[in-house]
C-alpha cells in the first residue's frame, strides 16, 4: 500500500532463487527484480540483460570498492549457478546456516 502522495510502482520480479530474467520478456531499460537473491536487471540497448548495482563506488562514480558484513546474521542459500567472494574474518551466529550448491564456491578470503 503507498503512502498517501506517493504512488506504488511493482517492477518485473521473481522470488525464485536463481531466476533471471529473459531478454525476450523485457522492453530496452526495464528494470527486473529477483528479491529472493536481492538482485537488480536492466535490459539494455544491445538487447541483453545485465546485473546492475553490484558494486560501492567511489568518487568519479569508479566501481572499486565491494563492501561486505563480518557477520551472517540470517541463513542463506547461494542460488544454482553462482559462485560468491568475502573478505574475511567472517563469523556465523549460532543457528545461522549458510548453503553452497554443488558447483558453486563461496571463497573466503
Amino acid at each position: 500500500m503507498a503512502a498517501p502522495g506517493f504512488i506504488s510502482v511493482v517492477p518485473y520480479s521473481s522470488t525464485t532463487p536463481g531466476a533471471v530474467p529473459s531478454a525476450g520478456n523485457m522492453v530496452t531499460s526495464e528494470i527486473a527484480v529477483n528479491s529472493a537473491d536481492r538482485l537488480m536487471y536492466v535490459k539494455g540497448p544491445a538487447g541483453t540483460v545485465v546485473t546492475i548495482g553490484n558494486g560501492a563506488t567511489g568518487a568519479g562514480g569508479d566501481q572499486i570498492f565491494v563492501q561486505n558484513g563480518q557477520t551472517v546474521t540470517a541463513s542463506y542459500t547461494l542460488p544454482v549457478g553462482y559462485n560468491a567472494m568475502t573478505t574475511g574474518p567472517v563469523a556465523i551466529n549460532a543457528g545461522v546456516v549458510v548453503t553452497i550448491p554443488s558447483g558453486s564456491v563461496w571463497a573466503i578470503i
